[in-house]
């Protein structure tokens, strides 16, 4: 059910019989769009026309023991160009660095990766480069909501419905054999701050550790399949979070949805003011909030089509946001693909006001 945007092409030395054997991976995808969006007026130094582009690159190398057991340095790189108007990468180099060792006792991994309930979440259906996390539709109508350079860093409300406040941080993972379908995996983050992540090396927290943990089921009742997980996050004295999600797959039609409640406790740390270095401590927001997704997709051939929409929101501010999204993508090949987009947003945040609009776009992936 899950897609892939990259085509992995491996390459092996092979040793000799029976003693295993090195193994060498790598994929890249690569995309480029332009868009035009009328958004209100009042909204700070934004563009109607936008052309983001992006490069992400996979690499693995490691050594299989058996069919079952291997251990595998990984290292992905990302970069995107052109992202004026979100206000948020400015086309900076993100890296994650990680080693797995997968067997029969379950897998492990150490490094910059995604905790373990984010990486067994499932909700709404995307499209290729378009879903409803952490949407790329900021690349063409601004959220003051979220926002990240080198002068402010601002998260007043949830990016996504899937736990991802530490990010790609360092961490260590577990994920326990499939069982009937299901998986169970923890992940334990010494310290939260990712450039990616909600937390930053900004924020005035006395604590950054984090702990996740993610439940995963796939079942086939013949007539349809579905995907169903949750999750669990503890950030220590700053937050605890819980997400749940639902998908269900029928002959290319897939639905799906899912939801996120993030909340506090007397004993969380209070952030109010500025932080140490002086900067407005806006990025607090997140913390007592919620958001959900929910989606359509229909996928025949090498085209497909989905429709997804997102919302979240702080509990004690009127900062809010709404995302539809209708997109379409056709591959010609397994290399490249064109896609065909409309979005329309409203963002309400009570710093910077009100920003609604629409986005029609168009672009092309690569991949290799």
């Amino acid at each position: 059910m899950k897609k892939f945007l990259y085509v992995l092409l491996p390459f092996a030395i092979v040793s000799p019989a029976g003693a295993g054997e090195f193994v060498y991976d790598y994929s890249a995808v690569g995309g480029a769009f332009y868009g035009y969006s009328e958004f209100s007026k009042h909204i700070r130094h934004y563009k109607h026309h936008n052309t983001p582009s992006y490069l992400e690159v996979f690499s693995s190398a490691g050594y299989e023991f058996d069919a079952d057991t291997s251990l595998m340095i990984n290292a992905d790189a990302q970069i995107a160009g052109a992202k004026e108007v979100e206000d948020y990468n400015h086309g900076d180099w993100g890296e994650n660095v990680y080693v797995t060792l997968q067997s029969h006792y379950g897998d492990v991994s150490v490094g910059q990766v995604y905790n373990a309930a984010y990486q067994m979440a499932v909700g709404a259906p995307s499209v290729g480069y378009f879903k409803a996390n952490n949407s790329p539709i900021t690349d063409f109508l601004a959220n003051p909501n979220w926002q990240r350079n080198s002068k402010v860093t601002s998260y007043r409300t949830l990016n996504s419905t899937y736990l991802n406040t530490d990010a790609d941080a360092m961490k260590i993972s577990y994920t326990t054999p499939e069982f009937y379908g299901t998986k169970a995996a923890f992940s334990y983050t010494p310290d939260s701050y990712s450039k990616a992540g909600l937390l930053n090396k900004d924020s005035a927290y006395e604590h950054k550790s984090s702990y996740a943990a993610g439940l995963y089921n796939l079942s086939d009742f013949g007539y349809f399949e579905a995907e169903s997980s949750l999750g669990y996050a503890y950030n220590r004295k700053n937050n605890q979070e819980v997400s749940a999600g639902l998908s269900l797959y029928r002959k290319g039609w897939t639905l799906g949805g899912s939801y996120r409640k993030s909340f506090t406790s007397g004993s969380d740390y209070a952030l109010a003011g500025t932080s140490e270095n002086g900067l407005p401590a806006y990025y607090d927001g997140f913390r007592k909030g919620d958001a959900y997704n929910v989606g359509l997709s229909y996928e025949i051939g090498p085209f497909k089509t989905g429709v997804t929409y997102f919302a979240s929101a702080a509990d004690k501010t009127a900062d809010k946001n709404k995302t539809v999204t209708f997109a379409n993508r056709f591959a010609f090949n397994k290399y490249a693909a064109v896609y065909a987009a409309a979005a329309w947003s409203e963002y309400k945040s009570e710093i910077e006001g009100k920003n609604n609009g629409t986005a029609v776009i168009c672009g092309l992936e690569f991949n290799i």
